[in-house]
């Protein structure tokens, strides 16, 4: 794989590079190097072949195991029967037995036999191929690893006692250090000939076929090969029982099997980068045993079996080292624990490839120290769950835009849980037969149940959990929702199922789903902020080979309302530009910047603000969650440094959220209840709505409009409803701002119309339900349009006039908009030459003058930002607040006043 990197490379070692890694991941390739030595030791073991000619024909069953590895064990397997036969026709007949169970078990179980083929016959080849059974540790290991600890004794240990059942037979002590007692000949002699595997010499090339049909015509002659079977298994028992009696077999197999079953099962249990190299020490339990405890039964202690297991711990952690990973410990548990579910096919998360942990998740670090504390303490830490009485809860739905990261969240959490985690997609549980569909559901819960603790996670459980009310009464869907209702509610069981559900369309769910009791959480999977996005990006560039100049603070900034699925789009077709010029190069060109502004051009955000809209108005209405992310002020959003003016508003909106919440019990000594609302009325421009978004980034309050164009969308509800909810929302979501800009328009004068909409707005300011941190802020340039039941105290307790900015105001604005000219611009002189201007008229001649200075620049002419091209531009304006309309606004100060 590629690295980010800035230098330039031919593709020739490139080739080689990606060449190497198919190797790697060519599983194939494994499998065919595993029957070659499998079938290898097989012919060395019985002599027959000329020496020479042993590696081809483990060559050629190799490569049939490439392309069908049952065929090429059992292409070994017929190798070897002419050789046992020529050597030995009564083995010949027990060979036989072997080759019926290679038959029936190559195509599920090709591997093991291979396996056994290596760890039994290898003790006995000759030199110098014997020296590999010295590494009968590092074989035994390898196997404990793949099979794991439930299923390490069935394959380890019977080829280690087959080793011993040879050496007793053949009276030869293995290399392997799996020995016999030094008193051979007086327990297990004498020899059988009809059992021996290498009394005969090679026969030569040209005589092998007559060679192989004679060795297999002998096999029938009823003199020497059929009556001395009897005799040959009498032997066999009574090796047998010798072993187990009288040698030193028992402590042997017992031994070897502590040492693999831990070998095999502490990978699991341990977190450390070379856990599986720290687990094969336990292999030093074996020469350590036979070293005190093989004297006192005559058998040989070899210190050199100290060196090989040091050898074969060292060479596992070298594979660590490189980042192989050998131990399927945890998969085996969770395969063993998904059998359960084989009916309906559901994939454990945990065995899914990808990311290994939520720290490789970019970004959402609130949402991923949620589900830590709330999930993976409780089931890993249950000294903490005992102490402090933590249970897991019932339920957590996730919700969010398509694309945030909901699935690949569950897959990391998944690799970090030791308890199984499983998949279940909605849409295979619904059945077209009456009454299935239930039962699909309530079958998983029961099962689960019975595997727990685990984790059931339900992706796009809307296709179940839709509202009721949307369906006929003879549709499944009712049905198999009140199932699931039932279920998750949890009474049949107190054991830990943990229910996750995921969806894009939080809005089609049922209310009964989301009440506490069934899912306890509901999190907002929101699009990635700046850093995650930015994180998102080196994630997947560091995939690839990417420039060392990528501004990833940029592309950050230009990728706002980009989601996760997005970026990971932008960093792929900014590697296809970049593949492409190495095509016509024929060298490595690393992704650039200009490849991934290109593509960013390109590609448009998957996430409407439609969408973006209906998700804060679902998280404001149901989102439970102990860690919510504190908001930030928005990077681009107004803050109050860029509000010229405007300090009694801004007292007046700091007073209103900030004191009843840091000052609650004041209040309630001096009996002073929080303003309900905020009435601005002034000439247009001057900063009303401005003043408004400024205070909500800064003092982090959820933000809600009320506007005609909303009312007009919402075609399910009346527009006096729709106000209601907006209300509601507020109040279980404080502190908030509820803004509406142009307020004549919703509460005019019930002298010119009559409507739903006033009557709303004025029940919601009477307090018949309290609004606590919650502030209602009017914005309009038509006071005297409003009804006056609306303006009178307790409804709107502060009015304030919002005026033209005054000279100081003025100047701000000017230091504000040409931040970078004032060292050529004198804003006082300016300010005075725009009296009466309202701040909006200030911005536009500012934009109008840096406007002039770029189009003198493309004509190649001077830029000119100075006092004289500001009061130029000044000049030919005229206010846009006419006298007109500020007698309108004097006029009504005087009849209703300014409430501060």
């Amino acid at each position: 794989m590629a690295t980010a990197t800035g230098e330039v490379h031919g593709m020739g070692r490139q080739r080689m590079l990606a060449t190497m890694q198919m190797l790697r991941q060519d599983e194939t390739l494994g499998g065919a190097i595993l029957v070659f030595l499998g079938t290898l030791f097989l012919l060395l073991c019985f002599t027959f072949y000329p020496i020479y000619l042993i590696p081809m024909l483990a060559a050629a069953a190799g490569a049939l195991a490439y392309k069908q590895p049952p065929l090429g064990t059992i292409l070994g397997m017929l190798l070897a029967f002419p050789a046992v036969a020529y050597q030995a026709p009564v083995f010949a007949w027990l060979f036989t037995l072997a080759i019926a169970v290679t038959l029936f078990e190559a195509f599920e179980h090709w591997s093991t036999i291979s396996f056994l083929q290596i760890a039994i016959l290898a003790p006995f080849a000759p030199f110098p191929f014997s020296l590999i059974s010295g590494f009968l540790f590092f074989l035994l290991a390898i196997a404990a690893f793949r099979y794991g600890s439930s299923h390490s004794f069935t394959v380890s240990l019977p080829a280690i006692f087959i080793v011993l059942l040879l050496s007793s037979i053949w009276l030869v002590q293995t290399s392997s250090f799996i020995t016999i007692s030094k008193s051979y000949d007086s327990l297990y002699g004498p020899s059988m000939e009809a059992l021996q595997n290498n009394d005969k010499p090679a026969v030569e090339i040209m005589e092998l076929v007559p060679a192989a049909g004679g060795a297999i015509a002998s096999l029938l002659d009823f003199n020497t090969s059929i009556i001395p079977v009897t005799d040959a298994l009498a032997k066999v028992v009574s090796n047998v029982i010798t072993l187990l009696v009288s040698d030193f077999a028992l402590i042997q197999l017992a031994t070897w099997a502590v040492a693999l079953f831990l070998c095999a099962m502490l990978p699991a249990m341990i977190s450390h980068r070379y856990k599986q190299a720290i687990s094969a020490l336990s292999l030093f339990l074996v020469p350590i045993v036979n070293l005190l405890v093989a004297p006192a039964f005559n058998n040989p202690a070899e210190p050199s079996s100290f060196i090989y297991c040091g050898i074969s711990v060292a060479a596992i952690a070298g594979m660590e080292h490189f980042g192989l990973s050998l131990s399927r410990e945890k998969q085996v548990m969770r395969r063993e624990k998904q059998k359960a579910f084989g009916k309906f096919g559901l994939a454990d998360l945990g065995d899914s490839e990808g990311v290994e942990s939520l720290d490789d998740v970019g970004g959402y670090n609130d949402v991923k120290s949620e589900l830590r504390e709330a999930i993976i303490a409780p089931i890993k830490q249950k000294e903490l769950a005992y102490t402090y009485g933590i249970r897991p809860p019932n339920g957590i739905l996730l919700f969010g835009p398509p694309g945030t990261g909901k699935t690949l969240l569950m897959k990391a959490m998944a690799k970090e849980m030791d308890v199984g985690f499983y998949y279940v997609k909605c849409s295979d549980l619904l059945s077209e037969w009456y009454g299935e569909s239930e039962k699909n559901i309530a079958e998983i819960f029961s099962i689960a149940r019975k595997k727990a603790p685990c984790v059931l996670f339900f992706d796009e459980i809307d296709s179940i959990g839709k509202k009721r009310d949307s369906y006929t009464s003879d549709d499944v869907a009712p049905r198999v929702m009140s199932v699931l209702l039932e279920e998750l509610d949890g009474f049949k069981s107190k054991k830990n199922v943990i229910s996750i559900g995921a969806t894009n369309m939080p809005d089609q769910l049922d209310p009964a789903l989301m009440r506490p009791g069934r899912f306890d959480k509901i999190i907002y999977m929101h699009l990635p902020d700046a850093e995650a996005r930015k994180s998102i990006f080196k994630v997947h560039l560091g995939k690839l080979p990417a420039d060392k100049g990528i501004d990833y603070d940029k592309l950050a900034a230009i990728t706002e309302r980009y989601s996760g699925a997005d970026i990971k789009n932008i960093c792929t077709e900014a590697s296809r530009l970049a593949a492409r010029e190495a095509m016509g190069a024929n060298v490595v060109v690393p992704i650039s910047m200009e490849h991934l502004k290109s593509t960013i051009k390109k590609l448009k955000p998957s996430v409407t603000l439609d969408q973006i809209e209906l998700y804060s108005k679902f998280r404001l209405d149901y989102e439970r969650r102990s860690d919510a992310e504190e908001k930030k002020p928005e990077a681009k959003g107004v803050r109050w440094e860029d509000v010229a003016g405007l300090e009694e508003v801004r007292k007046v909106l700091l007073e209103a959220i900030e004191i009843p919440l840091l000052h609650e019990d004041l209040m309630k000594e001096m009996d002073v209840k929080p303003s309900k609302g905020l009435l601005l009325f002034g000439p247009p421009g001057c900063g009303k709505t401005m003043i408004v978004k400024a205070a909500a980034n800064e003092l982090r309050a959820n933000f809600l409009t009320i506007s005609g164009s909303e009312l007009m969308k919402s075609r399910d509800k009346s527009p006096a409803a729709y106000v209601k909810e907006v209300f509601n929302r507020a109040r279980e979501s404080p502190p908030a701002l509820i803004f509406i800009d142009e307020i004549e328009a919703l509460a005019p004068s019930r002298e010119l119309y009559t409507g739903g909409i006033l009557t709303e707005l004025l029940q919601e300011l009477d307090g018949v339900k309290e609004l606590k941190n919650v502030m209602l802020v009017g914005a309009t340039n038509k006071p005297s349009s409003l009804d006056s039941a609306i303006l009178r105290p307790g409804r709107f307790d502060k009015i304030i006039y919002i005026p033209p900015p005054d000279m100081p105001a003025r100047e701000k604005i000017f230091t504000l908009q040409l931040s970078k000219f004032l060292k050529d611009v004198d804003v006082e002189k300016c300010a005075k030459a725009t009296e009466g201007f309202s701040g909006a008229d200030v911005s536009s001649i500012c934009q109008n003058v840096k406007m002039q200075a770029v189009r003198d620049r493309l004509a190649g002419k001077q830029m000119k930002v100075n006092t004289a091209a500001v009061l130029g531009v000044a000049g030919g304006r005229r206010p846009s607040v006419t006298a007109k309309d500020l007698r309108e606004y004097l006029s009504f100060m005087q009849e209703y006043g300014e409430r501060k």
